[in-house]
């Protein structure tokens, strides 16, 4: 059960519970423009609420992603649960005149069986870092250029998949650390789902050993939002999880 909701979380991976976010220079981190609005071209940055569900193990999962916008700053939050378990994921950003993403702030919070676990990541662009903070570690990493957290990434990524763009490719600060993460389009399949029979764009993620598979299918009619996942853990446990209804830009999916 633990896998299964990490993995949610960390996969779009971290779908991510299920499961990241960006910097550039140094003149743009301390005195950014913001805009206020995403622009007709950026999609990707309409706001959204999608429910999901899985079953692993016999036990139902329910999990909600929302993106929301609020005086100039985004807010990208994820949260699962079930009897046994409660997990939150929230990012704070904010994108510049440029359409750079701005990170504000992460954090993650986990209680299964009553076992409670906190993440932050904080950022001084005066300073010039970001630290990563949990209950047993710390750590300082020095912002650069193309850097994106574990919430903010799945922005870019969904960007990216809008506009064509490749590699699909980030660097990401994961738990306090610069990590890279990989991402390649499998094709095209159609997905039978509570909302129907939907289009969607196959991408896998590109890990450097095979113990981890992880898929994720996205809709190019809803403005590339993720539909399903699929993931094999080391053990060779696998589950899927899948869109059961939303809405975009305050219009229901359908």
């Amino acid at each position: 059960m633990n896998k299964t909701l990490l993995a949610i979380r960390s996969s779009f991976p971290k779908w991510t519970v299920f499961a990241a976010a960006s910097l550039y220079s140094l003149l743009l981190l301390v005195n950014p423009a913001y805009s206020n609005t995403p622009t007709k071209s950026d999609s990707a940055l309409l706001p959204y609420s999608l429910d999901y569900a899985a079953t692993y193990n016999g036990m139902d999962i329910n999990a909600n992603r929302e993106l929301t916008l609020e005086s100039g700053q985004y807010t990208l939050s994820t949260t699962a649960k079930n009897m046994l378990s409660n997990i939150t994921e929230h990012g704070e950003f904010t994108v510049n005149s440029n359409g750079t993403i701005i990170d504000q702030g992460y954090e993650y919070k986990r209680s299964i069986l009553g076992i409670k676990k906190t993440e932050k990541l904080t950022y001084d662009y005066k300073a010039g870092t970001a630290k990563y903070k949990s209950k047993k570690k710390k750590r300082k990493v020095a912002l650069k250029n193309d850097q994106l957290n574990r919430l903010s990434y799945q922005i870019q990524l969904r960007r990216d998949l809008i506009n064509g763009k490749s590699p699909l490719e980030y660097q990401v600060i994961s738990r306090g650390r610069l990590k890279i993460y990989k991402f390649e389009i499998q094709g095209e399949e159609t997905l039978e789902t509570p909302l129907g029979n939907i289009k969607a764009v196959k991408v896998k993620r590109i890990r450097k050993d095979n113990d981890r598979e992880t898929l994720l299918w996205f809709a190019p009619q809803w403005n590339y939002l993720l539909v399903q996942l699929w993931q094999r853990e080391k053990g060779g446990e696998d589950y899927k999880i899948v869109l059961q209804q939303g809405s975009l830009n305050g219009t229901a999916l359908k």
